[in-house]
């Protein structure tokens, strides 16, 4: 018998899923659409001028998003040993998120006090804190569920869908008619990613997994916090607790 008889077949690895780098692509699209008008045309055309804190925390944001997509594209190329080695780097972008993020919001509460609205402020500032808990929370709970894939990268996803807020609530700009922009935007077309993703499990006959279920079900449950309960007295007292301290 011959050699190449004795040979036993390559074995070819299972296909992965493109959710996660299409997931990936969405992210880079909503966000350049969403900061074109704000900041992407002025910067190009020189007329946006900032603090220089704004551009650190845009390099941050971009840099999650980048970060994102490159590591679902090494995960679908089987390139797992670079993705464990580029995935701390993972961690000191998601610190420079929440700092930059915290900076920045800071900055602006304070310039709101000082025009005269300082319950504004309070309020606007509780719900990035809020935001930043979260976005930390799915994060560190992915670098905790690292060694198991299946959770590690839907914790990530979830982490990604929630630092694209601000991005979605800008899409206001191009579509001023729509009412309650917060509610559109922020909540319902922002976090309406998770039932693509839920349906694409779904449709692959993985069935509903439980990152889904309760992460992503308290991250959608802070967010009707923060867009139902923002204009009451609770959140209000709440907010003059919380955030008042740091303006």
């Amino acid at each position: 018998m011959s050699g190449a008889l004795l040979k036993k077949p390559l074995r070819r690895k299972p296909a992965r899923s493109s959710l996660f780098v299409w997931a990936g692509a969405l992210a880079a699209i909503v966000a350049v659409v969403g900061f074109a008008r704000t900041f992407f045309h002025p910067l190009i055309t020189g007329t946006f001028s900032a603090h220089p804190a704004v551009y650190i925390h845009g390099a941050f944001l971009f840099g999650w998003v980048a970060l994102f997509i490159g590591q679902a594209a090494l995960v679908r190329r089987w390139r797992l040993a670079t993705h464990r080695k580029v995935g701390w780097a993972g961690l000191a972008l998601a610190v420079g998120v929440v700092a930059s993020t915290m900076v920045i919001a800071v900055m602006a509460s304070r310039r709101i006090a000082a025009g005269g609205a300082a319950a504004q402020a309070n309020s606007e500032l509780l719900v990035i804190i809020l935001e930043m808990f979260v976005f930390s929370s799915l994060v560190g709970a992915a670098i905790l569920f690292r060694r198991r894939p299946e959770t590690h990268k839907r914790l990530m996803l979830l982490a990604l869908i929630g630092a694209l807020g601000p991005a979605w609530f800008r899409f206001r700009h191009y579509f001023p008619a729509v009412e309650n922009p917060v509610l559109f935007y922020s909540l319902l077309l922002a976090d309406s990613v998770i039932l693509l993703a839920i349906a694409t499990d779904l449709r692959a006959g993985r069935g509903l997994h439980p990152v889904y279920l309760y992460a992503g079900g308290a991250m959608v449950a802070v967010h009707c916090v923060e867009v139902f309960a923002f204009p009451t007295a609770g959140f209000q007292f709440v907010a003059d607790r919380v955030a008042g301290p740091l303006i």
